[in-house]
């Protein structure tokens, strides 16, 4: 691991540390640190609970989702996905995010997933893209969605995925995150 690379295991750490802490004042200045065995332990629990939950979600999503019509089908297939005929569209109020669980809520706002004034618009949980009702998913942030998906499939699980975009979301940001970076470029090759 380089220097300033963040493992997840620390950007868990570093989310429920209060900000004032010395572990979270080394890792906002790009230090290593030592993660402690409970820190791992409650990282591995954390991490299991949220991926079970997410493919729960992307199960309920394979049996309530609407099929990709053939224009959007082609746009997968043009995009990268292996298998387009598993993507499924599921129209929600509201983008799900395990709540119900205390801990996860709590790293969910404090990592800007969730709270007052964010709005999800649409996320990929695998095969399932949930979108917000009200959302226009146009070509271009069809597009953007599918990157995820195909992002998803490439990996070797939705948990190394997972993984991978959370760390580099702490690292580079939203806007810098080489996985978001490939999205956000098909936003741009789909405009228009």
């Amino acid at each position: 691991m380089h220097k300033n690379t963040l493992n997840v295991a620390a950007l868990f750490t570093f989310m429920l540390i209060p900000s004032g802490s010395l572990l979270a004042t080394e890792q906002q200045a790009g230090q290593d640190n030592i993660v402690s065995a409970s820190q791992e332990e409650f990282l591995s629990k954390f991490m299991a609970y949220y991926v079970k939950w997410a493919e729960e979600i992307e199960a309920r999503g394979q049996t309530t989702g609407t099929p990709l019509d053939p224009d959007q089908a082609r746009l997968a297939a043009e995009i990268g996905i292996k298998h387009p005929e598993k993507v499924r569209l599921v129209f929600v109020d509201e983008v799900p995010f395990p709540t119900e669980n205390p801990e996860i809520k709590l790293a969910g706002e404090k990592f800007g997933f969730i709270g007052p004034g964010i709005v999800n618009n649409a996320q990929a949980f695998g095969y399932t893209i949930w979108v917000r009702k009200g959302f226009t998913l146009d070509r271009p942030r069809l597009a953007h969605e599918l990157v995820h998906v195909m992002q998803i499939e490439r990996s070797t699980s939705f948990a190394a995925y997972a993984g991978r975009y959370v760390s580099e979301l702490v690292q580079f940001g939203h806007e810098k995150s080489p996985l978001e970076l490939e999205a956000y470029d098909a936003n741009q090759r789909y405009a228009g």
